[in-house]
């Protein structure tokens, strides 16, 4: 059989429905040899956080709601995201399709050499995080952001830390999705964490000092030229026929289906904290 990988481009949408849409098609490719990549941004801003973590534990509801900003939690594991002016991607497949990788380490690699390609071709030159050292932050730090999080195969850009990324498989099929930030409304994340003061000063200085944005590397970048360079790296590094092809109305139907179940609701957005 053979595989084609389908590009998904959406504008900006809402947390429910870009995570809801991220388990259609995970639950859509876990019953066929499905491949797709999807890039979308949020509106409104919002904090995703990783599937074990306690939103009443790690988010600050006051500040968040005093500037608009909205939360769900992700199907994937990691800490805290701000999703402000970024640019996310997802990359869904079914673990039947050898060319993805067989373990979390393998696909992780095959992704980040796909958008390492894509940035290349805007002349962002890009590298892989190849020790845990060139992440962690200061001594004795153990509550770091996302973004500082250390993970070998992480796309680093002079030292620093380019892109977010995490991972979930089982049952027949792989998700990973990723944040790439376009600018660096990403680093008032820990305005909106439960955090001491201290810690939330020691959070914003690593974000500064570890982490990167497109615009210090590319300030007059476009967003359509990162993603169409985006796409490009996953078509050029993948062996398969390339489709853009937008949602149908029944793929819509069956996402707006999955956000409004209580199942959904319960699991990702805590009812009763929205």
């Amino acid at each position: 059989m053979s595989i084609t990988l389908r590009f998904i481009d959406d504008p900006p949408r809402s947390p429910s429905f870009n995570m809801a849409a991220d388990m259609y098609l995970w639950e859509s490719c876990a019953r066929s040899e499905l491949l797709t990549v999807r890039l979308y941004q949020w509106d409104p801003a919002s904090i995703t956080i990783g599937c074990m973590q306690d939103a009443g534990h790690e988010l600050d509801f006051i500040a968040m709601k005093k500037n608009g900003i909205a939360w769900i939690r992700r199907p994937t594991g990691g800490r805290a995201v701000l999703h402000e002016a970024d640019t996310t991607y997802s990359c869904i497949f079914s673990s039947s399709i050898p060319e993805m990788g067989k373990s979390i380490m393998e696909t992780y690699g095959i992704i980040s050499q796909c958008l390492i390609k894509g940035l290349g071709l805007l002349n962002i030159n890009c590298t892989t995080c190849d020790t845990l050292d060139a992440l962690r932050g200061a001594k004795g730090e153990t509550k770091l952001p996302c973004f500082l999080a250390p993970n070998r195969n992480e796309i680093m850009v002079n030292g620093k830390k380019l892109v977010g990324s995490a991972q979930k498989r089982g049952a027949g099929a792989v998700l990973q999705h990723g944040s790439i930030p376009l600018t660096d409304a990403y680093r008032t994340l820990p305005d909106y964490l439960s955090l001491s003061d201290d810690r939330r000063k020691i959070q914003n200085q690593l974000l500064k000092d570890k982490s990167i944005c497109i615009s210090e590397i590319l300030p007059n970048f476009t967003l359509l030229e990162i993603r169409q360079a985006l796409k490009q790296g996953f078509s050029a590094n993948l062996p398969f026929e390339v489709e853009e092809r937008q949602w149908s109305p029944e793929e819509l139907q069956a996402t707006d289906a999955i956000a409004a179940s209580e199942e959904f609701r319960r699991q990702f957005m805590e009812i009763g904290r929205e």
